[in-house]
């Protein structure tokens, strides 16, 4: 599983574990942090200009949320699932549950928000033939 869909970023992972799972909350924090100095220097570099514009803060606002929202992307968990470990797809509207063994053997399951409608026709196509 991965941001983008990529399959080529799928060589290097690893199944969910203890430790796949530490090294994405490390990654977050990681982008929480970058994300808190950047604004806090744009916040300091608008604190020491002379002049003050009324529409300043709400831009600041709209481009912070813009922001989060395009590097929120790269924040979800990143880690392999092997076909043969997954158990259930169930997949209703735009979300779909994935039900499979985790790296221990226990079942555990993944829920992704917002599958786009092509994703939604590979995993329907997938179930179809399986």
């Amino acid at each position: 599983m991965t941001n983008s869909g990529n399959w080529s970023e799928t060589i290097g992972l690893q199944e969910k574990s203890p430790k796949s799972i530490k090294k994405n909350s490390y990654k977050n924090i990681k982008f929480y942090i970058f994300f808190l100095i950047v604004c806090g220097i744009f916040l300091l570099s608008i604190s020491f200009e002379d002049r003050t514009k009324e529409a300043l803060p709400i831009a600041l606002i709209v481009l912070m949320i813009l922001a989060y929202k395009y590097f929120s992307k790269e924040m979800g968990s990143k880690y392999k699932i092997p076909l043969s470990k997954l158990k259930d797809i169930q997949i209703d509207g735009k979300e779909v549950k994935f039900t499979f063994l985790n790296f221990k053997g226990e079942e555990d399951f993944e829920i992704i928000h917002g599958v786009e409608e092509k994703g939604i026709l590979v995993l329907s196509e997938f179930l179809q033939n399986h």
